[in-house]
């Protein structure tokens, strides 16, 4: 897939966003929608090569497209929470830490729920092997994300720093 390394570099640029200064949250916000829809293209790109439809493309792109908008819901969401500790971080307290880590554990919650759901849609109409395709995609990319994101996250990068 030569869509990835294009994927990775629009990760840290997520998060380059998220660590701003709090005067900028307005700015934020209207940044990560621009970056959203440039990786929601260049992610249907690569979800289309990886899928190799055929029949029932349009089911599938219908339900795909349901699915992605409520994901980059989901997306702001997890955004607002990394860029909360952010701006907390390293005088983050411990009421806070709790607060973030109820909030992220939420959003997570929500994006296996949004997942499945979108599976079942798509199982019925193109057939479990393209939903399991989907879902494994999905997670990939998920997975792909959620990496870049820990692994630049200040508590992290302080503890790796710290071991070299």
């Amino acid at each position: 897939m030569n869509y990835l390394p294009s994927l990775k570099t629009l990760t840290p640029l997520l998060i380059l966003i998220a660590f701003t200064n709090k005067a900028f949250t307005q700015s934020i916000q209207t940044e990560v929608e621009i970056i959203q829809e440039v990786f929601g293209l260049e992610k249907k790109l690569a979800v289309a090569n990886f899928m190799n439809l055929k029949e029932s493309a349009d089911e599938f792109w219908t339900i795909y497209d349901e699915y992605e908008t409520e994901r980059q819901k989901l997306g702001k969401k997890r955004i607002q929470v990394i860029s909360e500790y952010a701006q907390s971080y390293p005088n983050i307290s411990e009421g806070k830490i709790e607060e973030l880590l109820n909030r992220t554990q939420a959003v997570k919650k929500s994006f296996d729920k949004l997942l499945k759901i979108h599976f079942k849609k798509m199982k019925k109409e193109v057939g479990v092997k393209k939903a399991a395709q989907f879902w494994q995609i999905e997670t990939y990319f998920s997975s792909l994300v959620q990496a870049n994101i820990y692994s630049q996250s200040p508590f992290l990068v302080k503890l790796m720093v710290s071991f070299l």
